[in-house]
Order: C-alpha cells, then structure tokens, then sequence
C-alpha cells in the first residue's frame, strides 16, 4: 500500500510501502526486486527523496502512540540504515496529520505540503487545509531543524 520509489545515486531504485516501512531495491530498473526488508516502523503515506547530496530523504505519518504526526527520516547508505530520533518514529516535522510530499529547495532545505487533519468524513473536508513548511537535515545529520518559509520579509 501506498508506495514511493525514488531513484538513489549509484542507479538502483528503492521502493518503500506502507505499514511497517517495508524497503526492497532494484538494479534493472525495476524489472526485479530484492525481497522487502523490513526495519519495523509503523508509518502511512511514505515519500522518498533523494536529495542532491545523496541522502535518502522519507518524509511520512506515524502510527507511534503517542508520537504521530508528520515525520521524517533520513539514510545516507541508500536506505539500508536510517537515522531517526527513536526505533518506532521519525523526527517530527508538524503534529498534523501528514500525507507530505518534500521538494529540495536551491539551497538544500526542503519545502513541505501536507495535509492538517485526516479522516474520511465530509466533516473532514470541511475542516481540513494544506499547509507547508520548511526544515533541513542538520549537516552533522543528527536531526532536523525547521526554517522559516523561503523569501519571508525581515522581523
């Protein structure tokens, strides 16, 4: 369910899925695929980047009790090992209900869209509204920090 596949540097896709992270990878562009591993961390609606520098990027929702909300992850060997702030989540991103997809802006920060509130009721709609906001991999990749939007005036 709810698959992303991104292309990494050395030319192998790596596809991830909906609901325990499930990664496998691809050599021949994916006519086959290695058999999915696992890594045991509960998430919806994963999207994978890749950004300029060769870190794999997976912005996604959290099922971890207590710590939902819109998360990321991070790799910098093509998925095999992720960086994150605990073995069920990512680092948080925004307490909403997620469902982002992340653009690497010039500067190597990345602009999100995501969705504020979830579910599947016409009530839902009524209340729900896209929201954006911007954050980067800190350079010793030990985390995230958010920014402030891009071209926002001066305080």
């Amino acid at each position: 369910q709810e698959v992303t596949v991104a292309e990494l540097p050395d030319g192998r896709l790596i596809l991830m899925a909906r609901a325990e992270g499930d990664v496998c990878w691809s050599r021949d562009g994916g006519r086959t695929w290695s058999k999915p591993v696992t890594f045991g961390m509960r998430m919806f609606a994963p999207s994978l980047t890749v950004l300029r520098d060769g870190t794999l990027v997976c912005l996604h929702g959290s099922y971890a009790p207590g710590n939902g909300g819109l998360r990321v992850i991070f790799s910098r060997d093509g998925g095999r090992h992720w960086v994150a702030p605990a073995k069920d989540h990512g680092f948080l991103v925004d307490s909403a209900y997620g469902y982002g997809k992340p653009m690497e802006l010039p500067d190597g920060s990345l602009f999100i869209t995501y969705l504020a509130t979830g579910g599947h009721r016409s009530e839902d709609a009524r209340s729900n509204g896209i929201r954006c906001i911007r954050m980067r991999i800190r350079s010793d990749y030990s985390g995230i920090d958010l920014l402030p939007a891009p071209n926002r005036p001066p305080r």
